[in-house]
């Protein structure tokens, strides 16, 4: 077991309050996941969940932390897949869209839909005819409907979604430097 002070932790869009390092790994405390997901009770919330999922229990490990009281105790933390275990099990918003995108991932590598030559270069002739109707797009609904249509073109080409901040931006402003 070891002895530490949960620090918070980002990568990509996922920031979690509690995290301590586990073999260089991090780990996560029921509390934070709980916040992740935004319970109003988050150990609580979490608890639950795991209660009914005894498996995730196998993606855990006790640590010995140090409490806001200055007391050492120990306590359960949980790999990365005990996390996303719980998050899956979750019926918070914020889990129905890491649903969504980790079924993204594996649909992108599994190899998605296998589409001939002229498919593809008529969904990506597609793909840039949205992409001009975005740049010159005023009202939001139409731009929403068709940032979910490039999504799902984008997904039938195996492609991650474009950052669409830089429609509209010269392209002397998105250059790389020449090293």
């Amino acid at each position: 077991m070891n002895n530490n002070q949960p620090v918070a932790f980002k990568w990509g869009e996922i920031e979690l309050s509690q995290a301590v390092f586990v073999d260089g790994v991090p780990h996560v405390t029921r509390v934070a996941m709980g916040d992740w997901l935004e319970y109003a009770q988050p150990q609580n919330a979490i608890d639950i969940i795991l209660s009914r999922n005894l498996h995730i229990e196998h993606y855990s490990v006790p640590v010995k932390l140090t409490g806001t009281d200055g007391k050492i105790y120990t306590t359960k933390v949980y790999h990365p897949i005990g996390f996303l275990l719980t998050v899956m099990e979750s019926g918070q918003p914020k889990a129905t869209a890491m649903k969504v995108a980790v079924a993204e991932f594996v649909w992108h590598f599994a190899g998605g839909r296998k589409m001939s030559s002229k498919q593809e270069t008529d969904l990506v002739k597609l793909q840039f005819s949205i992409v001009k109707e975005l740049v010159n797009m005023k009202d939001v609904f139409g731009r929403t409907i068709l940032l979910e249509r490039l999504g799902r073109i984008c997904l039938e080409l195996g492609q991650q979604m474009p950052d669409v901040k830089l429609l509209g931006q010269d392209v002397k402003q998105g250059e790389l430097p020449i090293q």
